[in-house]
């Protein structure tokens, strides 16, 4: 951006000494003419080339001295308290447990045996006599009708089919025609039609009939007869038995108690002492620090470059001057116009 202005105001300075009254961008102007000129002068623009200096812009790289806080770990003496332990001897009463005997009365329970008439419970075997039914089975047979079925073969006549007609002649087996069924169509209407023929076949069939068999039927009889039966009764006695009680009994002893006395004793007793002490510890500061550290500076170089200047080249009027028109009268002039006197 810098060197593009730079270029800009240059090239606007090397116009405006070429051109040098010329008024710019359709201004006007005073003519220097003594008479007067009765109308505007031609002029001619050409581009030249013209070696100008510019500058640039270069960055350079340089050590700079800076300073920086930087976090340091420094010793540090500090000042503290410490409970020292210091032990004494020293009487004090204290409570001890001490064992002793002492007289006590107690209760025990003791198994006493006495003797005691309670009625047991026996078993007695008595057999006496019993009268007792028993129970026969006598077989009686008779005569009963009872229908069966039978199955029979009887004989049946039944028709067949006359045999099939070929004309008179016969093959192989055309004589068996005459002995069974002939089942198969002829292949031609026969002249004259067969006469049918019978036969008698086994057929099997179900008959009933009633006959009459043997059947045995049981008939019961009760007998009274006297038996010997043995039971079992309980017989309740009374008898004089030994019983065991459980009897409370007092005793006298000696009992182990222990108990609290109160003793005298020395011992050992720590007391802590407060010592100030001096220790040393890490402590972090913020310290100032001097650092080199390389910083981007610019600067401004000078070099020759070649740009093209518009030239103004004056023509010779196309009409003379008339004196109608005073030396001083505004002419309207264009960017590189000039006076026609000059």
């Amino acid at each position: 951006m810098k060197r593009r202005l730079l270029g800009i105001a240059l090239l606007g300075a090397a116009v405006w000494a070429t051109t040098g009254d010329a008024s710019a961008f359709g201004g006007r102007k005073k003519s220097d003419c003594g008479t007067g000129c009765g109308t505007s002068c031609n002029s001619t623009v050409s581009w030249v080339d013209q070696k100008v200096t510019a500058y640039k812009t270069e960055w350079d790289t340089k050590d700079v001295k800076v300073k920086v806080n930087e976090w340091v770990t420094v010793k540090e003496n500090f000042k503290y308290w410490e409970c020292v332990p210091e032990t004494k001897k020293q009487k004090v009463t204290c409570k001890e447990m001490v064992t002793k005997d002492v007289p006590v009365k107690y209760r025990v329970n003791e198994w006493v045996t006495t003797k005691e008439k309670v009625k047991v419970a026996e078993c007695k075997a008595v057999t006496k006599d019993v009268e007792v039914t028993t129970w026969s089975c006598k077989p009686t047979v008779t005569k009963q009708k009872r229908t069966v079925c039978e199955w029979v073969c009887v004989p049946v006549v039944v028709a067949c089919a006359p045999p099939a007609c070929d004309g008179g002649k016969g093959g192989l087996f055309s004589r068996l025609c005459g002995k069974k069924d002939c089942t198969a169509p002829c292949s031609t209407a026969c002249a004259t039609p067969c006469a049918p023929t019978h036969k008698t076949v086994m057929q099997r069939q179900k008959i009933t009939k009633e006959i009459v068999v043997d059947v045995t039927t049981y008939e019961k009889i009760a007998t009274k007869s006297m038996q010997k039966v043995t039971r079992y009764e309980t017989v309740w006695t009374e008898k004089e038995v030994d019983v065991k009680k459980c009897v409370a009994v007092e005793k006298s002893g000696m009992q182990k108690v222990c108990t609290w006395v109160d003793v005298t004793k020395e011992v050992d007793v720590i007391h802590y002492n407060k010592v100030e002490k001096t220790g040393t510890r890490d402590v972090k500061k913020c310290v100032p620090v001097e650092k080199t550290v390389q910083h981007k500076v610019a600067r401004q170089v000078a070099y020759e470059t070649t740009v093209k200047v518009a030239v103004c080249t004056p023509a010779p009027c196309a009409t003379p001057c008339t004196t109608s028109m005073s030396c001083g009268s505004s002419v309207r002039g264009g960017l590189f116009k000039s006076c026609c006197g000059k």
